[in-house]
């Protein structure tokens, strides 16, 4: 099976580089977050299913290539350059934008031109950054004067293309292409003005409607572009901090390790210098009207919240993006939609077909099954996570510009370049250094992914001497340390790692001891038996660790009765 053969070599390595998501959020009971066993093996599924398929025509195919592109970033932690889909799609794209093709899909919608831009800055921002400008100006060419973004010809704002300019905007920031501010602030102004009366969107927006019928597809595309774009004006502070991963933060995230390039000209120097380096806004905004627009979208989620029948797929790409900024700007995502991973995986799971398509209850005649199951992808690998994380792989991991086997580290968070990397073994000597701040451990963190690799495949006489220290990680007081090595040990699948990780269930952090579950339901193969079940708050779910901790003890010493287990 695809999903057994890749996980042993996906599990730690990713770990390394993506290692800082707990996936114990809101929505997740049943089904932990991507790295489900259950959820992994229907990702994979999937995403083979998109190779195969060769994503169809050219939009359906930039969807489908950006879905795999973030499924292999968050089970392998890189940016592929050898999958045929993506380079396929990667090169038409570009191809079109210089030969000027593009201008047939920026004339007519703007779902294309903000799909082709994510696409290109996703898989190498730098190689293709002009690209990427020339479909950022025509974006914002084509922006109206109300903010929204609509069909060629159509003076009134579409909310459903809208978000994708919100998206596209979002990923520009994150790769640090030269965007104004400006039109993101407009964008946002256009979604808090156009808001109807009882707290949603039509999905042609006019001003002063009173309560409208809508569709959830449309509420949740417009309420997540207003917090996606919030979070990327720095007008909602964070309240799971990207620089703090503490026992309260769900997602625990790393610090926003960002690559800085110089600007190359005086203009984008000025453009950098708008969104400032503080915390605060980068930009004036009532904040009175944007609260109440969030509050009163939330209050027409609440009572509306549920799986639609129709517009299946493209409804929870924007429900995930929706729960994922909520929850970073208000720490939750609400009690009527506690169970919305569990909600989306359940419903994959029921129409997902033998090839690893996923239909839906009503797929529409206008969407491609490549690009449903595209869309049901992003859900499953939560893409908001991935494309809010530094974007470092096309650079660090491609290895433009740096020497291999260096650690880029510098002055105020910048790159330069000293000596890390001789073997796992001295980068791990250095991941213990107690002076490491959480930039620095995010950083070696990224450092590791590779040498990890080499390291299992050196068959070095060292690995035990490794693992024994790698145990000793799971008491360090640094969150990071204790995560690398669990997921380390796990992805070993070796019996011998059992008692570390029975020690980790004991974690005083339980986004912790989950991972500790979670790796012995790998190496046991008991995916079923022993389940985890959020229970709403931290002394509960305590708890509910320390029953199966009980549990997980009983099984190994019925297995190897008398074996030493760590205090």
């Amino acid at each position: 099976m695809f999903f057994s053969m890749r996980i042993l070599t996906g599990l730690a390595s990713v770990a390394i580089l993506l290692g800082v998501f707990s996936n114990q959020s809101y929505g997740q009971k049943k089904y932990s977050g991507p790295e489900d066993l259950r959820v992994r093996e229907i990702a994979d599924d999937a995403a083979a299913y998109l190779e195969r398929s060769g994503g169809g025509a050219i939009g359906s195919k930039t969807i489908s290539a950006i879905a795999v592109l973030e499924y292999y970033k968050r089970y392998d932690g890189v940016v592929p350059t050898d999958v045929s889909l993506i380079e396929s799609a990667v090169s038409e794209v570009a191809g079109m934008v210089n030969g000027n093709a593009l201008e047939i899909y920026q004339n007519r919608e703007t779902y294309f031109p903000a799909l082709a831009l994510i696409l290109l800055a996703e898989y190498d921002a730098k190689k293709y950054e002009s690209e990427c400008i020339k479909i950022l100006d025509a974006l914002t060419a084509r922006q109206l004067e109300i903010g929204a973004f609509t069909y060629n010809g159509d003076a009134v704002g579409d909310t459903s293309q809208s978000q994708f300019g919100a998206l596209a905007y979002y990923v520009a920031r994150q790769h640090r292409l030269p965007l104004d501010p400006e039109p993101a602030k407009r964008l946002l102004q256009f979604y808090v003005d156009y808001q109807a009366q009882n707290g949603s969107w039509d999905y042609k927006a006019r001003l002063g409607q009173g309560n409208i019928n809508t569709r959830i597809s449309i509420h949740s595309a417009s309420l997540s572009s207003v917090y996606l774009l919030a979070d990327l004006l720095k007008l909602s502070p964070r309240v799971k901090s990207v620089a703090k991963a503490g026992v309260e933060s769900s997602l625990n995230l790393p610090a926003n390790v960002s690559i800085y390039i110089p600007p190359k000209n005086d203009d984008r120097a000025v453009i950098e210098e708008a969104w400032g380096n503080a915390d605060g806004p980068v930009v004036d905004f009532k904040k009175g009207k944007l609260a109440s627009c969030k509050n009163s979208g939330n209050q027409w989620y609440g009572a509306n919240y549920h799986i639609p029948s129709a517009w299946t797929s493209y409804q929870m790409y924007a429900l995930e993006r929706y729960c994922y900024f909520k929850e970073q700007s208000e720490g939750s995502v609400g009690s009527a939609l506690k169970a919305w991973y569990d909600d989306g995986i359940e419903y994959i799971i029921k129409y997902q077909r033998d090839d690893g398509a996923i239909s839906s209850q009503s797929l529409e005649r206008n969407m491609p099954l490549q690009a449903n199951t595209a869309l049901f992808l992003l859900f499953m690998v939560r893409a908001s996570e991935i494309i809010s994380l530094p974007p470092v792989a096309t650079e660090m991991l491609g290895g433009e510009g740096f020497d291999r086997g260096k650690l880029i580290q510098g002055d105020n968070g910048t790159i330069a370049s000293s000596e890390a990397e001789k073997s796992l073994k001295q980068l791990i000597d250095n991941l213990s250094d107690d002076s490491l701040d959480e930039r620095q451990l995010q950083q070696m963190t990224e450092a590791m992914k590779r040498a990890v690799r080499e390291f299992k495949e050196s068959g070095e006489k060292s690995r035990g001497e490794v693992t024994a220290f790698l145990k000793t990680m799971i008491s360090e007081k640094n969150y990071y340390r204790r995560l690398i090595a669990i997921r380390f040990l796990s992805g070993e699948q070796d019996m011998n790692n059992v008692p570390a990780l029975l020690y980790a269930m004991g974690d005083p952090d339980p986004s912790i001891a989950i991972q500790a579950h979670n790796g012995l339901r790998l190496i046991s193969r008991k995916f079923d038996t022993f389940s985890y079940e959020d229970k709403g708050n931290k002394d509960d779910n305590l708890l509910e660790l320390a029953r199966l901790k009980q549990q997980w003890t009983k099984w190994y010493l019925e297995i190897r009765p008398g074996a030493e287990l760590l205090e």
